[in-house]
């Protein structure tokens, strides 16, 4: 059961060139050693296929054998890489910071040290084999098929427009939702080389599928980002739902089914999950954002869950799966009768606002430490990732950036005047620094 994943993210072709991907490739296989397995895909985007070729020929040259899965989901790779007997998945996909970037996800039951040391190569009769998988496809249709209410969800006909960058979901999200008997209208990116968002979903296409949403008259909009781990609901009124609403939703849902159950997500949790989960006697662990899978597994968690619209639901998969949540959703607005815009309203959202400021990677520690003493009377901080510091009806998280000089500040308050106040305070502490 895959418990770690790594996030390895640069410019690609200066910072993750051919030649790194490739050593990255046989170290890891080092590690593992020859004759051991690793699945690996990728999205649409060609420097993806690029890099993700280069880390394949890195593996084999440490005697691993590669099993391809071209373009696929992450979820989707996830639930089957069990049927190959293999410890570790590696995908490649554009980066949600910036168009030129690559990220290389490591997913993995062991701890991999990652560290720089030199790549041993396999003599030339015993480099790993490359294989390519095909039938994998309804293997996870069918699990996910089975896990759904589908006759609860068919008795509702809904509609629901899906908007899948490049279509790489369009083999599998339009295909389970016409199994569950939805009308699907599909918006899909034709040309990567036309479009200028970043693999996240960019206002302007949000403002498209919204519009989309309430022109056909659908019960419910989504938007999957380029590897299917995270996704954007939008309700029948054209509302982009907050994620945070989201979380709570699947919350209570998921307690609902397992009362006494745990819930686990980031420090970036707003106060109504906290709110949901204690209502609903339920225990809610705030990890770090890389650890949120790792603790599902270590709690036995009934649901997981972060932004940008990630949610993992363990009873499928121990993995961040756009398309379950979807189905998930719909189960939802059907055994409760309801429409998502309706449903958002008995979750509570409270003012927020998100910056970020440049900082120095040698200064961020030092940024952190001085808003801690800052801070120092209140009993409730939380330093398991950045600083968040628990009020009465507020909380500030100051986190910082792995990939870029910056430091990232949440502020949440249920009072909008609070919430200006801390906003300013926190600027300033920040610029003094």
């Amino acid at each position: 059961m895959v418990k770690y994943v790594y996030d390895i993210r640069g410019k690609v072709n200066s910072e993750i060139t051919n030649k790194f991907a490739s050593h990255l490739g046989t170290v890891i296989g080092n590690y593992l050693g020859p004759g051991e397995s690793v699945v690996l895909g990728r999205d649409f985007n060609t420097p993806s296929q690029m890099i993700k070729r280069s880390i394949s020929t890195g593996l084999m040259s440490a005697g691993i054998n590669v099993m391809d899965f071209g373009i696929a989901p992450i979820p989707v790779i996830h639930y089957v890489m069990s049927l190959y007997q293999t410890k570790v998945m590696i995908t490649v996909a554009e980066s949600d910071l910036r168009p030129e970037d690559v990220s290389i996800k490591i997913f993995s039951t062991l701890t991999i040290p990652l560290e720089q040391r030199n790549g041993e190569k396999v003599a030339w009769n015993c480099i790993g084999e490359l294989r390519y998988a095909h039938e994998y496809k309804e293997e996870y249709i069918k699990a996910v098929l089975k896990k759904a209410a589908t006759k609860l969800i068919k008795s509702k006909s809904f509609m629901v427009v899906a908007d899948c960058e490049m279509g790489m979901s369009a083999p599998f999200t339009p295909k389970i939702l016409n199994k569950m008997g939805c009308e699907t209208v599909t918006i899909s990116i034709k040309d990567a080389k036309h479009d200028l968002n970043f693999s996240k979903p960019g206002p302007e296409r949000l403002s498209l599928d919204s519009e989309v949403t309430t022109t056909v008259g659908a019960d419910i909009g989504i938007t999957l980002d380029n590897d299917s781990d995270s996704v954007i609901f939008i309700d029948e009124c054209g509302n982009i739902i907050r994620d945070q609403t989201i979380l709570g939703i699947f919350a209570r849902d998921a307690l609902n089914r397992e009362q006494g159950g745990t819930v686990v997500s980031s420090v970036v949790a707003s106060q109504s999950l906290d709110e949901v989960v204690s209502q609903y006697g339920g225990n809610l662990i705030k990890t770090s954002v890389n650890q949120v899978l790792k603790d599902v597994i270590d709690n036995n968690a009934v649901f997981g869950g972060d932004e940008p619209g990630m949610y993992v639901f363990p009873e499928l998969q121990t993995c961040y799966d756009a398309i379950f949540a979807v189905v998930r959703m719909l189960e939802i607005l059907a055994r409760e009768d309801t429409t998502l815009s309706k449903l958002t309203q008995e979750i509570a959202e409270y003012p927020c606002t998100f910056f970020t400021l440049d900082c120095e990677h040698g200064k961020k520690m030092q940024v952190i430490d001085t808003i801690k003493k800052s801070f120092d009377s209140e009993k409730d901080i939380n330093t398991v990732d950045g600083l968040r510091v628990e009020m009465e009806d507020s909380f500030i998280l100051v986190r910082h950036s792995r990939f870029e000089p910056l430091i990232r500040i949440y502020i949440e308050s249920k009072s909008p005047k609070k919430l200006q106040k801390l906003t300013a305070s926190i600027k300033r502490i920040i610029e003094n620094v």
